[in-house]
C-alpha cells in the first residue's frame, strides 16, 4: 500500500474507481462528497472538487481534478480546496490533470460535465442550509448565455437586471419565464429554453408552465403582464453595462502543483 493511500482521505475512498463525475464540496476545510442529487448545483460562497474519469487506453482510467471556487469563498477555503486537490491526485497516482475553476469564467471542458448547464447560488455553507422540506421557494432571475456551452449566472431579482441584449429566465414557483432580449441570439434562445426544461423537471417536478416574453412586447393580459408584474410594472429597460463577466481572466495552466 503506497503512503498516499495510507493518508488517504476518507472521503476520497473508492475515488476514481469508475468512469463518470464525483463532487466534493469543502465544508470546514474538509471535502465532504456531494449527494448526485445535488450535482451541478454551485453555491458562490463555497468551493468544490471536481473529479471526471474517463476511460483510456489498455483499460487505464484518465483523471481530470477541478477544484471550483465561487466568487464569496473564504481565502482559507479556497486554499483548502486546491491543497485537497493534490491530495486527491496523489492517491490517483499523481497522472490527474488538475484544473483552477473560478465562479464565472469556467473552462468549456469543466462546464460540458453538466447538461445543459450548472446552477450558481447564492449562500453556501457558512450561511447554513435549510433541510428541503423547510425550504420557501425562492423566485430568482438568471441571465443564460453560450451558444454551445451554456453559462447561467444568477442576477439580482429586479427589473434593473435586464437588458436587450441577453436572455433572461425568472424561475417563480408557478411558472418559468423566459425573457427574449430585442438584440439576443437565436441560439442563446434555444440554450435556454433547454435550461428552462432542466429547472422545470428538477425543482418543480416537471409541474410548472412555461412562459415566453419577448423584448418591447406587452400584452398585460398574457404572460408577458405576469411577468412584468413581477418585477415591480413595466418600464423601458437599459442598456447592457459592461461587468467583471465580460472581462476574459488570464489563462490559468491546466495542470498545477507539480
Amino acid at each position: 500500500m503506497s503512503n498516499a493511500t495510507k493518508l488517504l482521505d476518507p472521503a476520497f475512498h473508492g475515488a476514481g474507481q469508475r468512469v463518470g463525475t464525483e463532487i466534493w464540496r469543502i465544508e470546514n476545510f474538509q471535502p465532504v462528497p456531494l449527494p448526485k442529487s445535488e450535482y451541478g448545483k454551485f453555491y458562490m460562497g463555497d468551493s468544490y472538487i471536481v473529479l471526471q474519469t474517463t476511460p483510456g487506453k489498455g483499460g487505464a482510467y484518465l483523471y481530470d481534478i477541478h477544484f471550483w471556487i465561487g466568487k464569496d469563498t473564504s481565502q482559507d477555503e479556497a486554499g483548502a480546496a486546491a491543497i485537497k486537490t493534490v491530495e486527491l491526485d496523489a492517491v490517483l497516482g499523481g497522472r490527474a490533470v488538475q484544473h483552477r475553476e473560478i465562479q464565472g469564467h469556467e473552462s468549456d471542458k469543466f462546464l460540458a460535465y453538466f447538461k445543459p448547464c450548472i446552477i450558481p447560488l447564492e449562500g453556501g455553507v457558512a450561511s447554513g442550509f435549510k433541510k428541503a422540506e423547510d425550504e420557501v421557494f425562492e423566485t430568482r432571475l438568471y441571465v443564460c448565455k453560450g451558444k454551445r456551452v451554456v453559462r447561467l449566472k444568477q442576477v439580482p431579482f429586479a427589473r434593473s437586471s435586464l437588458n436587450h441584449d441577453d436572455v433572461f429566465i425568472l424561475d417563480s414557483e408557478h411558472k418559468i419565464y423566459q425573457f427574449n432580449g430585442a438584440n439576443s441570439n437565436i441560439q442563446e434562445r434555444a440554450k435556454a429554453l433547454e435550461v428552462i426544461q432542466f429547472l422545470k423537471e428538477k425543482y418543480h417536478e416537471g409541474k410548472c408552465d412555461v412562459a415566453i416574453v419577448d423584448d418591447g412586447k406587452l400584452d398585460t393580459e398574457s404572460d408577458s403582464g405576469e411577468f412584468w408584474v413581477l418585477l415591480g410594472g413595466f418600464a423601458p429597460i437599459g442598456k447592457k453595462a459592461s461587468s467583471e463577466d465580460d472581462v476574459v481572466p488570464e489563462k490559468i495552466p491546466a495542470k498545477l502543483y507539480r
